[in-house]
């Protein structure tokens, strides 16, 4: 591929994600603003709780289609569609028997409403991902920008007429309809779902430390939010919610972008050691230069940033700045090699760095009882970040050390 082509193909991940991250943030914006704090923090909740149920059943069939060889694309299509409805009708259930509790007392008609979209989203068409097994994520920038572009605006205009919750899982709702509708659009294949005994043992395999990784990547992504969303009011919550999705929007955009980008990148090479390894290192190389300028940028401009957006309350303590720039930092140097352990099919190392990091959360669980206060919570994170660093660099050091990249493929190629 041409330089040229490379650079605008980059640049179609580059606004993708960032579209996306910095529309979820303007989100937060427009209710903060529009209806308050404490409409902001339920929000959150429902953000949260949707986030947990989804990537507890994540089997990762959208990386599982980029993955495997080219003439089992159609069947592995098929059978990720019917993965994807399945798990879209589960997760409508799960939202509709938290909305019967009405749930930190949101209202019946809001879990009503992201049922809805939960059950939309699991119609989607896969294919426009295929396209990028040749390196072309054109489709997945029309599908996911522009309809969370589109939603943005409509939030705006729709709480400035009503601010309401209602009206914010509505536009939700909406936004699932149009994602969902543009993907059948702009896919070449024709919509199946199959059931195939075969592919979806392989999915299975595949996918289900991706899925445990999920889980634990919830946990060691959200954990102290969790913790805090049990201990302070939705003021309160709220506030300290902001500062980390400030913190957050910039590191999510570089680890998908990298993620993106380097899985085909690095799956494409994996039966050249030397050009696997020498890509792994321009990864890395990017990725640890980004997560330091980003260090150093937030703990600059976080508060600035945050008054400008929400308000004077919305100030943060300086120490409580630099605890949150530094876990994030380390959590973005760990993407290279997760992305490269995915690409070599080893799914398990990120699931178990993951791991790692949840133990630092159930720590920060045992503290409370004795008066653990935010910046222990936060110090706590820290420490685990970088475990979790250090034990996913020597998983995959082992791993890879233990036999050379293509003859390990290669034997897994003759024993499957």
């Amino acid at each position: 591929m041409p330089s040229s082509e490379r650079i605008s193909q980059l640049g179609s991940v580059a606004t993708n994600q960032v579209m996306r991250e910095i529309c979820v943030f303007l989100r937060n914006v427009i209710i903060a603003r529009l209806m308050g704090a404490e409409s902001l923090g339920e929000f959150i909740f429902l953000i949260l709780s949707i986030r947990l149920l989804a990537m507890s059943t994540d089997l990762a069939t959208e990386r599982y289609i980029l993955w495997v060889k080219r003439h089992e694309v159609r069947t592995a299509l098929a059978s990720a569609h019917l993965v994807v409805c399945g798990r879209g009708v589960f997760l409508a259930a799960c939202l509709i028997g938290l909305g019967a509790f009405e749930a930190n007392g949101i209202s019946f008609s809001c879990y009503l409403l992201l049922a809805g979209s939960a059950l939309l989203r699991g119609f989607t068409h896969q294919g426009y991902r295929l396209k990028q097994r040749t390196l072309n994520f054109r489709p997945a920038l029309y599908v996911e920008a522009s309809t969370t572009v589109l939603a943005t605006i409509a939030l705006y205009v729709a709480a400035t007429m009503a601010p309401v919750l209602e009206v914010v899982c509505s536009v939700l709702l909406l936004q699932s309809g149009m994602h969902t509708a543009l993907s059948h659009i702009l896919s070449d294949a024709p919509y199946e779902a199959n059931f195939n005994k075969q592919q979806l043992g392989k999915m299975l395999g595949f996918g289900w430390p991706l899925m445990l990784s999920g889980v634990t990547m919830f946990w060691s992504m959200q954990g102290e939010r969790v913790i805090l969303s049990a201990i302070l009011d939705a003021e309160d919550f709220a506030h300290f919610s902001m500062l980390f999705q400030l913190a957050l929007v910039p590191v999510l955009v570089v680890a998908r972008i990298a993620l993106t980008t380097g899985l085909p990148l690095l799956a494409n090479s994996k039966n050249s050691a030397e050009a696997f390894e020498e890509r792994l290192e321009k990864l890395s190389v990017a990725t640890h230069g980004v997560s330091a300028l980003f260090c150093i940028g937030f703990v600059l401009m976080a508060n600035p940033t945050l008054v400008t957006l929400f308000g004077a309350p919305f100030e943060a303590e300086t120490g409580l700045v630099m605890l949150v720039a530094l876990a994030q930092a380390i959590r973005l140097c760990r993407t290279p090699q997760s992305v490269a352990a995915q690409a070599l099919g080893h799914t398990d190392i990120p699931f178990k760095a993951n791991l790692v990091r949840v133990s630092a959360v159930l720590v920060a669980v045992a503290l409370l009882p004795f008066g653990g206060s935010l910046q222990l919570l936060l110090f706590v994170a820290c420490a685990g970040e970088a475990a979790a660093w250090i034990t996913q660099a020597m998983l995959y050091s082992l791993r890879t050390r233990r036999a050379p990249v293509c003859h390990k493929l290669k034997t897994q190629e003759q024993l499957s």
